[in-house]
């Protein structure tokens, strides 16, 4: 029972959010690695690293460095999202609570950083958002 309601939640998924829609790399899908507070980390998500040149691990907090990563390696999926860039986030304190609904994320591997922002936080600090290339093949939708 319990494998036929996943495989119905997982067929309504893409009926309603169609995967070929979510996964084309121009539509800016962007994965959050942590956030950077001052110069730490605050968190770096587990199962996210970060690799640079000639694919070497980036532990580092500095911003420069942080600029300069060509490839994430995710241990396990990554929910995808819109890319804010630099731009503040979207403030919903006065908004009703949305319906919860299918979100696409992204598979486990190493995917190729096509560019780094650092949307700030009004509790101070900056999420390290990287804008990801996608797979259409890596991408699935998963229910809240």
């Amino acid at each position: 029972m319990n494998a036929f309601r996943c495989s119905l939640a997982a067929a309504l998924a893409a009926a309603v959010f169609p995967l070929s829609a979510l996964a084309q790399a121009d539509t800016g899908q962007c994965i959050v690695a942590g956030r950077l507070d001052g110069v730490q980390w605050a968190p770096r998500f587990t199962g996210v690293q970060l690799l640079g040149a000639q694919g070497k691990v980036v532990a580092s907090a500095d911003k420069k460095i942080v600029s300069g990563v060509r490839q994430v390696k995710l241990a396990r999926p990554a929910l995808l999202s819109r890319c804010d860039g630099d731009q503040p986030l979207f403030n919903a304190d006065g908004e009703p609570a949305g319906k919860k609904e299918p979100v696409p994320r992204l598979a486990a591997g190493v995917f190729d950083v096509e560019a780094v922002a650092y949307p700030k936080l009004r509790t101070g600090g900056e999420l390290v958002e990287l804008r990801v290339r996608v797979p259409a093949d890596k991408v699935t939708v998963s229910s809240r």
